[in-house]
C-alpha cells in the first residue's frame, strides 16, 4: 500500500479542490508531511493545495518516487460532494500501487449509507516538483484574505492586466488594473491593521494577466490570510491559509509576469 488516509472534514477539502478546478486533471503527491494536489497551466501558472497530515484522522504513506499519480479532478470533487452540502461523511482514500485506481470509500453514518468508488489514475513521469516559493524571496505582504479580495474587487475586473507594486515608501503596496478603456488603482498601507507582515527589499512592479489572477479569487473566500510575494524574476506567489476546526490547510498559487514595469 503506497498511500492510505482517513478524513472527517471532507467539506473544507471539497470546497478548496472545487474552487481550484481550472484544469481537468490534478497531480496527487502523498508525502510524509501530507497530501499535495497540483494543477499547472502550460508553466505560466501553477496551483497547489496542501492538506497536512494533521487534517487526517489516519495517514500512512510509503516514501517512493512511484507515489505520485494523476486523476480526473472533476470526478473526484463530484464524489466528495455525493451526499450534498449539508452532510458530514467520513472518507477513506487508498492507493495500492503504480497503475492502481484511487479508491474512495465514503460513509454517511447518519443515513447508514456507504459509497465505494474507484478513480482511474495515470502516471506522471514528466512531472517536475521545483520549490517555486524559493523564487518569491524579494518582497512580501501578509494580509487578511477578505481585505485582499475587496481590493481586487474594487478594480475593473474586465481589465486585461494587473500591475503589482511593492515599494519601501508610501503607499507601499499597490494594485493597478488596465485595459484599452482605462485603468483603476488601489493601495494598501503597510501600517494597516489588516497587514501582519510587510517586507520590501527593493521597489518592484510586475504585470500579470488579470485572467490568471481571477482564477484564485474563489478559493480566497475560504481563506483567513493571504501572503503575496514576488521575486526578482517577476514570479508572483499567493499563499492562502484556510482554517477549519483549529486545523489548517494551504493553497499556493504562482503566476509568471508578462513583462517588467517601467519604473
Amino acid at each position: 500500500m503506497l498511500f492510505s488516509a482517513e478524513l472527517t472534514d471532507v467539506k473544507v477539502v471539497y470546497n478548496v479542490l472545487k474552487s481550484i478546478s481550472i484544469k481537468e486533471f490534478a497531480i496527487f503527491r502523498p508525502v510524509e508531511e501530507g497530501l499535495k494536489v497540483t494543477l499547472d497551466e502550460m508553466r505560466c501558472m501553477e496551483t497547489s493545495a496542501y492538506i497536512p497530515r494533521e487534517m487526517f484522522t489516519m495517514y500512512h504513506v510509503t516514501e517512493s518516487d512511484s507515489n505520485i499519480f494523476k486523476v480526473n479532478l472533476k470526478t473526484l470533487t463530484d464524489i466528495l460532494n455525493i451526499f450534498g452540502d449539508d452532510s458530514h461523511p467520513n472518507l477513506k482514500l487508498t492507493f495500492k500501487s503504480v497503475g492502481s485506481p484511487l479508491r474512495l470509500v465514503m460513509n454517511h453514518s447518519e443515513e447508514n449509507i456507504t459509497v465505494d468508488c474507484e478513480i482511474k489514475t495515470m502516471n506522471t513521469d514528466e512531472f517536475q516538483n521545483p520549490s517555486l516559493s524559493e523564487e518569491c524571496n524579494l518582497n512580501k505582504i501578509v494580509v487578511l484574505a477578505n481585505v485582499f479580495v475587496e481590493l481586487l474587487q474594487r478594480l475593473d475586473n474586465l481589465s486585461d492586466d494587473l500591475k503589482v507594486t511593492f515599494s519601501p515608501e508610501f503607499p507601499y503596496f499597490t494594485l493597478k488594473s488596465s485595459s484599452l478603456s482605462g485603468s483603476s488603482e488601489v493601495s494598501l498601507n503597510k501600517h494597516s491593521d489588516s497587514v501582519t507582515i510587510y517586507q520590501c527589499k527593493e521597489k518592484t512592479d510586475f504585470t500579470y494577466a488579470f485572467s490568471n489572477i481571477r482564477h484564485i479569487i474563489k478559493v480566497m473566500h475560504y481563506a483567513n490570510k493571504v501572503s503575496v510575494s514576488t521575486g526578482g524574476s517577476g514570479l508572483l506567489g499567493l499563499q492562502l491559509v484556510i482554517t477549519s476546526d483549529d486545523k489548517q490547510m494551504y493553497v499556493e498559487y504562482y503566476v509568471t509576469s508578462l513583462f517588467m514595469g517601467d519604473d
